[in-house]
């Protein structure tokens, strides 16, 4: 049965996110009746006719889904029910191919995966009760259909895009672009590039002077010349979906032909110029812009300080989206922002500018005003759109080094001269918020540095704190002689639950470090630290030197270092706790890099559990006792979390408990408010010991953690 053409029907079109409510105002015109934004995505009421032609002109559209169904889903048996409500005999033979996609959970579904097998077989058995056959799944089906789950509700629909929406057909859909094609129309469109289009202008230009693969030039040329993306793909209706009107779209196809051949009548009007020093990029860029039979174009291979001058044009757009920034930071591209600024300022007064950029780019030292700002995602990068009304530079520039901050990291050094010149280890702190403006702690490892931005107050107004920040990231190259390249960001806030064991990201910068003539692995990119806190250098190597022929214990063991120097200095036997299995096995993993890869006989250990739960009910004793609880942590035994202020005196009388008459425990936290309580001084013989441990790097902060060496009486 095929639907009427002229009767209202329910659609999903997704897109990115942050770009709903454009692609709300390109379905209005397309034909919807309705449109409501959600979240990644707008529905739309409209018949199909609307659906066909929001398909074969939407530039911001990933997707179509035609809503067969809406209502209860909770369980299986709701669900089961509400499918069993659709006609599925209209919409694909029996003996057809089908794909199920499938999204959310309920109380019976837990898996995606499971979840779109069990629909399938639905689907299969409502055919072969009626027809005594059952359609098969395949990869190329005639229908792609779509289940959501959401709090207990459930939509149903037909996934009518044969292929993507954001493919245009002038690319293969494995390769590689930095920007998809919607977002780049996306992009334009807040550029307010068809403005520019729809104006009385004469001649309009549009430029990009990066222009990479060339995606935001394409797009400004079918925008510019009307044509139609549907256009350009092989398939774009699913044509074996038994409702497909084949008349209506045809007719719907042939208007778009006769649109694009006016606008093709119309494109000496256009100017149009791609530039990029990459070679690759221009021969892919040129590839792809004659694939699609598009007006010539001007192609230039150049850096950006010896562009050509630009075509003549009465108004136009120069548009780009610069690199991203490696190794979260933006340090490396001043150079290229500094001449994209100062080519784009000496452009025509005719003429607007965009970029879009990933959030920490240097977008300021262009010099330029820019008008707005939009917030984009660009896959999982958060990224923003700088639109330029005017491209005009400031009077005074955006200032890059910071004198005040050169010279502090200099006076450092000088006082950190005989540590440095000693060669006891090439990982320390050289800066550490010395100036209140410039709140960061700046680390150093090897030829890398590890920079720590702490979040600003609320007080300070966040471009000021951004700009800051830039500004300490130009000087640090410079001052400390880094490959800028070399350079990680992060930001320091408190973290919860197991946020603290979590990865925060995917680029595996490792490094080997050297301290005291003992190896690291330390990791910059991955996790919250690195993996070897530098301010307890003096008392790893105290541990090292006192432990000849001594059972240690590590509890809290972190990435094992402390148990690592034990090991060096000659311990008889090593034991490191703690929960978290990542950091057990960086524990091994420094074993390892100082020669202790064989352990036949078990001499270090290396437990997985919860301190507290296990050193309660530990049954050994220790010559050396290393503790270095975290501030605060789960545990089932104190009170749901462990605060080390509040329960530190349980936590040494379990430790002391285990500690060999002799022995000594080494107690050190990182609380800044931290308090030892009396009741300790009381039962045992507690030495301060906190001066001892501070490194020559971290003298300016006594803070930074408290250290006591803990006897028996």
């Amino acid at each position: 049965m095929q639907p009427d053409n002229v009767t209202p029907l329910q659609w999903f079109f997704a897109c990115p996110q942050f770009i709903e409510p454009l692609l709300a105002n390109e379905l209005s015109h397309c034909g919807a009746q309705q449109v409501k934004i959600g979240h990644a995505g707008v529905q739309a009421i409209g018949d199909l006719a609307f659906g066909y032609r929001a398909m074969l002109w939407s530039r911001l559209a990933s997707r179509a889904t035609l809503q067969l169904a809406e209502g209860f889903g909770k369980d299986q048996e709701e669900l089961r029910t509400l499918i069993n409500t659709i006609p599925w005999q209209e919409h694909l033979r029996a003996d057809g191919t089908l794909k199920v996609r499938f999204f959310g959970l309920n109380d019976d579904i837990r898996n995606t995966q499971f979840g779109a097998q069990w629909v399938k077989d639905q689907i299969a058995d409502y055919f072969t009760a009626r027809d005594g056959i059952r359609p098969s799944v395949s990869n190329e089906p005639d229908i792609v259909v779509v289940v959501n789950l959401h709090k207990g509700n459930a939509s149903i629909g037909i996934e009518l895009n044969q292929q993507s929406l954001h493919q245009r057909g002038y690319r293969q859909a494995d390769s590689h672009a930095p920007i998809r094609e919607n977002l780049a129309a996306a992009v334009l469109i807040r550029s307010g590039w068809p403005e520019m289009v729809a104006s009385n202008a004469q001649s309009i230009a549009l430029f990009d002077p990066l222009c990479g693969a060339g995606t935001l030039l394409i797009e400004g040329a079918l925008m510019a010349l009307d044509i139609a993306p549907g256009l350009l793909r092989e398939h774009t209706v699913a044509e074996r979906w038994l409702g497909h009107d084949t008349g209506l779209w045809d007719t719907l196809l042939e208007e778009a032909k006769q649109r694009q051949a006016t606008g093709l009548a119309n494109e000496t009007r256009f100017a149009f110029w791609g530039n990029d020093p990459n070679p690759a990029e221009m021969i892919a860029a040129r590839a792809d812009w004659r694939s699609i039979d598009l007006p010539a174009a001007r192609w230039t291979q150049c850096d950006l300080n010896t562009m050509p001058e630009a075509s003549p044009a009465a108004t136009g757009l120069v548009i780009s989206s610069p690199p991203y920034a490696e190794g979260d930071t933006s340090v490396a591209l001043r150079p290229l922002y500094n001449a994209l600024g100062n080519w784009m300022a000496s452009l025509p007064s005719g003429y607007r500018g965009a970029l879009f950029a990933d959030a920490q780019a240097p977008v300021p030292l262009t010099n330029l005003f820019y008008s707005k700002e939009y917030r984009l995602l660009n896959g999982e990068t958060e990224c923003k759109l700088y639109t330029f009304e005017h491209l005009r530079q400031k009077e005074c520039p955006t200032v890059l080094i910071s004198d005040d901050l050169a010279n502090r990291i200099s006076k450092n050094l000088r006082k950190l001269k005989p540590f440095i010149k000693s060669g006891q280890s090439n990982a320390y702190r050289v800066y550490d918020a010395d100036i209140p403006e410039y709140s960061i702690a700046v680390d150093r490892y090897a030829d890398w540095l590890h920079v720590q931005e702490y979040a600003p107050p609320r007080t300070i107004d966040e471009k000021n704190a951004k700009l800051r920040l830039e500004q300490a990231l130009m000087t640090l190259p410079e001052v400390l002689d880094v490959d800028p390249r070399h350079i990680v960001l992060k930001q320091r806030k408190q973290q919860k639950g197991k946020s603290q064991y979590e990865k925060q990201g995917r680029a595996e910068q490792a490094l080997t470090i050297t301290e005291n003539g003992v190896h690291f692995k330390v990791n910059l990119t991955d996790y919250l630290d690195t993996g070897l806190f530098l301010d307890h250098r003096p008392m790893r190597y105290w541990l090292q030197q006192h432990s000849r022929e001594k059972k240690v214990l590590n509890l809290f063991c972190y990435t094992g270092t402390a148990s690592v120097h034990a090991a060096v200095g000659g311990a008889s036997r090593v034991d490191s706790v703690d929960m978290s299995a990542t950091y057990l096995e960086w524990a091994q993993a420094n074993f390892a890099l100082n020669g202790f890869r064989h352990d036949p006989y078990r001499r270090y250990r290396f437990i997985q559990a919860n301190v507290l739960d296990w050193l309660y009910d530990c049954d050994e004793f220790y010559d050396l006792i290393f503790l270095d609880p975290p501030t605060f942590s789960n545990s089932k035994r104190m009170q749901d979390t462990f605060d080390v202020q509040r329960d530190h005196v349980g936590l040494i009388d379990d430790a002391m408990r285990v500690l060999a008459a002799d022995g000594t425990l080494v107690f050190s936290n990182n609380f800044r408010k931290f308090k030892l309580d009396p009741a300790v001084t009381e039962k045992y013989q507690v030495q301060d010991y906190r001066i001892q441990s501070l490194p020559p790097d971290f003298e300016r902060d006594p803070k930074i953690h408290g250290c006591w060496l803990i006897k028996h009486k």
